[in-house]
């Protein structure tokens, strides 16, 4: 993939991505917006409605508080019963337009007079929907009941039904009564009667109305998405091509460079930006590197005659000799074969990299003399960098008592092969690390060094970085820190590698789930091992190293006859020490 188009993905990516999610995140909160204004508007409505016919049914329970109280009712009383009575029940459901009748009915709940006369003497069947009694005025005494059948379909009278928006009724919660017509969609609200709760009053709007309008505005909402997103595409197209265009020159005056070996070309450089600054830092390294040819060959030229006239051959060799103690044995080999160039180069390479240093060096050693600590620094990093060459690591650099190496270049067996050597090398400096301490003791260090080793492999960039009079071969890269976090996460005496590595040499040695690291600079979690040989077992050993003490047993390997020797001893030096 390209850089022109890697640049065009991410500035796409950066300004349509959320641009589109905004414009989505607003029509879904309009839509549910509007949904909610119609449910509100029709809850209101429903409001408006109940309290009408709430008003109804009290004006109701007032007509027939009076009736009860009207004298004609002491008639009831007498036994006198003519048509006044149901002559009064008629009257009043004519004037309320009333589906239903009033009756008034004794305590055996027989019929004595009704707005319906056909039904005089029978039985009430049905439960009343008001009930209220009537009092003698005589005595104050209940001579009967004045009840009402009331059918819910004096409450249509109150629906306002339209095309799209309509009433019903739902009685004891079961099938809807006086309802016109079914939506395929709709919006639903209810509401409760006062008083009566077996009575609730539905309304129903039709969405097929309100989902026209929502196509219609999620339509100009997607057409509103589309120039909007076109819009910044032409933006950052134009934007992009400014950006990169100079970068994309200088990238093939590189290349022509590369290919020719031809010096003299230049880069334009008239903008003051910071791709400005780097075509004339460019250029200047260009002048540079083409006066650092010409002195070379000059030098080279001079250096021929030289040895031509004086025999220097043998001077040359021991130059070169004392020159490969300051590089790795690999770098100075691939130099003086001609296989490297020493230029300003580098390359991408997936590499194995190790990292040791001495836990708390400076603590460990505040107390020492510099002489000593010299021979005990030079006799370590030594020892340590001898086991190293022996198993191909390229030796980086000292960093105090620190040691940085690497595997798979400038020589490589494979990612694999180049993995297990690192970890069958750092398991071999642990084991050294007791040869010297015992070594140390005999010359009256009785503090032990304890190292932490840290191991990852990943691509890193490898090759010769520094200025025209001084280059240094090294490896930079995400995987290089990397490294030297897991090395400062490890414990004395342990060594941690990383998930990348532990998959290469899996099966190869004893590999334990340590830890989760999450490294400065890194946003995903790292998962880290500690390593083992694989034939020693880790609970079968035992290890304390202290100031003054070093101690290491393998269970494993002694015998029970040793066991009890060993417990002998060891209990009389807990005595010696109390």
């Amino acid at each position: 993939m390209s850089f022109r188009l890697k640049a065009v993905l991410l500035i796409l990516s950066i300004a349509l991505i959320p641009y589109i999610s905004i414009m989505f995140y607003i029509g879904n909160m309009l839509r549910d917006t509007y949904n909610q204004n119609i449910t509100k508007e029709m809850q209101t409505q429903l409001s408006l409605t109940t309290k009408s016919i709430e008003q109804y049914i009290q004006t109701l329970q007032n007509d027939m508080q009076f009736m009860v109280r009207l004298d004609v009712m002491n008639d009831i009383f007498s036994g006198d019963l003519d048509r006044r009575i149901s002559k009064l029940l008629e009257e009043k459901k004519d004037e309320l337009k009333l589906y239903g009748d009033f009756y008034i009915i004794d305590k055996n709940n027989n019929i004595i007079a009704s707005s319906d006369t056909s039904k005089l003497g029978k039985k009430i069947t049905f439960k009343p929907f008001f009930t209220y009694p009537v009092h003698s005025t005589f005595d104050n005494s209940v001579i009967a009941d004045l009840v009402l059948e009331f059918s819910p379909k004096n409450l249509t009278y109150f629906f306002n039904n339209t095309k799209d928006r309509i009433y019903y009724i739902l009685l004891d919660n079961e099938q809807p009564l006086f309802k016109e017509k079914t939506f395929k969609q709709a919006f639903v609200v209810k509401g409760f009667i006062k008083d009566t709760p077996n009575i609730e009053i539905v309304l129903e709007q039709d969405k097929e109305l309100f989902l026209e309008l929502l196509h219609k505005s999620e339509y100009w909402f997607f057409v509103t998405i589309f120039l909007g997103a076109f819009i910044i595409t032409i933006i950052a197209l134009f934007l992009i091509n400014r950006l990169i265009k100079p970068i994309i020159s200088l990238s093939q005056i590189a290349d022509e460079i590369t290919q020719k070996q031809d010096y003299s070309y230049r880069v334009d450089s008239s903008s003051n930006d910071e791709v400005g600054k780097l075509s004339k830092s460019f250029n200047k390294m260009l002048i540079g590197m083409s006066d650092t040819l010409n002195k070379l060959k000059e030098e080279t030229k001079n250096r021929e005659i030289l040895i031509q006239e004086q025999g220097k051959n043998e001077m040359l060799k021991q130059l070169s000799h004392k020159l490969s103690k300051y590089l790795s044995p690999q770098i100075y080999e691939s130099i003086f074969s001609g296989a490297q160039d020493v230029t300003l180069t580098s390359k991408r390479k997936k590499l194995t990299i190790f990292f040791s240093d001495i836990v708390n060096f400076t603590d460990t050693t505040e107390t020492m003399e510099s002489e000593d600590l010299s021979e005990l620094l030079n006799d370590y990093l030594n020892d340590m960098t001898q086991i190293a060459l022996k198993y191909g690591a390229t030796v980086d650099k000292y960093i105090g008592d620190a040691i940085m190496l690497f595997f798979g270049d400038p020589k490589s067996n494979g990612i694999e092969e180049d993995a297990t050597a690192c970890v069958h090398m750092a398991l071999k400096m642990q084991e050294h690390m007791h040869t010297l301490h015992q070594r140390w003791n005999k010359k009256g260090f009785t503090k032990p060094f304890m190292i932490r080793i840290g191991i990852h492999t990943g691509y890193c960039t490898v090759g010769n970085f520094g200025s025209e009079n001084r280059l240094e071969y090294t490896i930079i890269g995400s995987s290089v820190n990397l490294a030297s976090r897991i090395e400062s996460s490890a414990n004395p005496n342990e060594i941690l590698i990383s998930e990348e590595t532990q998959l290469l040499v899996d099966g190869k040695f004893t590999c334990k789930r340590s830890k989760e690291i999450t490294p400065k600079g890194f946003t995903r979690p790292i998962s880290l091992y500690s390593v083992f040989n694989k034939t020693d077992k880790e609970e079968d050993e035992i290890s304390i190293q202290e100031d003054g003490l070093d101690l290491r047993l393998q269970m494993g390997k002694i015998s029970h006859k040793d066991k009890e020797l060993l417990k002998e001893k060891l209990v009389n030096i807990i005595n010696r020490l109390s």
